[in-house]
C-alpha cells in the first residue's frame, strides 16, 4: 500500500511503498542482445561498418521495463516465454538478479528470442529482433494469472514484442479488475491495431516514430485510448487527453552514450509511480528522469537508475 506521496517546496517527489505495495504486472518479451557499439555510423543498405566492442546481454521490452521498475523498487511479477538454451538460461539469471517476481516465465522449446543492437559513437542506434520464444506467449492463460491479484488494484504495462492477440488478452483482463493498462506500442505495428485494443488502453505511450504508424493523438482518442503520452527523445515528452490543453514534460539534461534502453526504462518508471498512487503528470516527470539516466551506459539495462539516484535527479 502507498504510505506517504510528498511534495516538498523544492519540488522532490517523495515514493514510500510497504511490501503489499500495488503489483506492476510487466506482460512482454524476453531477448538476449547481441551488442555491437563504437560504430562510427549506423550502417546504410550495403554498407559494412565495423565496431569497436561486442557484448552478449539481457534484454527484450518486457524484460527491460520489468527490470527498470524491480530497481526502482516496485513488486513486478513478470509475465513472458523463454527459451530452455543457454540464453534462456542467462535472461532467467538475469532478471532473477533484479528481484523480478517469476513465477509466470515459461520456458518452451523454442530458442530465446535475440536482438542485434547497432550503437554508433553519439549514442544512436538500430535494432534487428528475432522473437523466438516471445511468440509462445499465449493470451489464454491471462485470466488464470490475473487471478491470484483480483480485487485488489494493479497496474498492467504491455508491449508489441509478443503477440496482439496476447496483449489484448491482458487489456480485457485489466478492464474486467479495474486496473490501469498502458500499451507501449514499441516496435511501431506494421498494420492497425485492433479497435477492440484500442478501446482498452488507458494510457498509451508511442515516440514520434511509432506514433506515425498509429495515426494522430486525436484519432487515437476517438479509438477509446484515454491518455497518451509522446515521448520525444531530447524534446522531453507530450502529455495529451481529450479536452485538455496538451501537458508538455522537457526532457531532462544527459549526454546519451546509449538511448537503446530509455523508452523501456520511461515505461517501467511511470507504472512504477502510477502504481504507488501519483498523479499521471506527476508519474510523467518521475518517468522523464528515470529514462535519461538510463542513457548514461552501454546495454539497455547497465544505466537502469535506482530509485536514490531519480530522487538525486528531481531535487536538482
Amino acid at each position: 500500500m502507498l504510505n506517504e506521496i510528498g511534495c516538498g517546496p523544492c519540488g522532490i517527489i517523495t515514493l514510500m511503498t510497504s511490501p503489499s505495495a500495488t503489483p506492476v504486472i510487466v506482460v512482454g518479451s524476453v531477448n538476449m542482445d547481441l551488442l555491437f557499439t563504437g560504430l562510427p555510423a549506423i550502417p546504410r543498405p550495403g554498407q559494412t561498418v565495423t565496431s569497436d566492442t561486442f557484448r552478449i546481454i539481457p534484454g527484450g521490452k518486457g524484460a527491460n521495463q520489468a527490470a527498470a521498475a524491480a530497481r526502482l523498487g516496485a513488486t513486478v511479477p513478470f509475465v513472458a516465454a523463454i527459451g530452455t538454451d543457454d540464453l534462456g538460461d542467462q535472461a532467467f539469471a538475469a532478471l532473477e538478479a533484479e528481484g523480478v517476481v517469476l513465477d509466470q516465465v515459461r520456458r518452451v522449446s523454442q530458442p530465446t528470442g535475440v536482438a542485434a543492437v547497432v550503437i554508433d559513437a553519439t549514442g544512436e542506434n538500430a535494432i534487428i529482433v528475432n522473437p523466438g520464444a516471445n511468440a509462445e506467449l499465449r493470451g489464454a492463460d491471462a485470466v488464470a494469472v490475473a487471478a491470484r491479484y483480483a480485487g485488489s488494484p494493479a497496474v498492467v504495462l504491455a508491449c508489441l514484442e509478443v503477440p496482439v492477440d496476447t496483449v489484448t488478452a491482458w487489456a480485457r483482463v485489466a478492464r474486467a479488475n479495474g486496473w490501469t493498462f498502458i500499451l507501449n506500442p514499441a516496435p511501431a505495428p506494421a498494420e492497425p491495431l485492433p479497435a477492440e485494443l484500442l478501446g482498452l488502453v488507458d494510457i498509451l505511450t508511442p515516440n514520434e516514430t511509432e506514433l506515425e504508424a498509429l495515426g494522430t493523438t486525436r484519432s487515437l482518442h476517438a479509438s477509446g485510448v484515454g491518455t497518451v503520452i509522446v515521448t520525444r527523445g531530447g524534446d522531453g515528452a507530450d502529455l495529451e487527453r481529450p479536452g485538455e490543453p496538451v501537458h508538455h514534460q522537457p526532457a531532462f539534461p544527459a549526454t546519451p552514450v546509449d538511448t537503446t534502453g530509455a523508452g523501456d526504462s520511461f515505461n517501467g518508471a511511470l507504472a512504477t509511480a502510477l502504481a504507488e498512487g501519483l498523479e499521471i503528470a506527476a508519474a510523467l516527470e518521475f518517468a522523464a528522469a528515470t529514462g535519461a539516466l538510463s542513457t548514461r551506459a552501454i546495454g539497455a539495462r547497465d544505466g537502469l537508475p535506482t530509485r536514490a539516484e531519480v530522487d538525486a535527479s528531481l531535487a536538482r
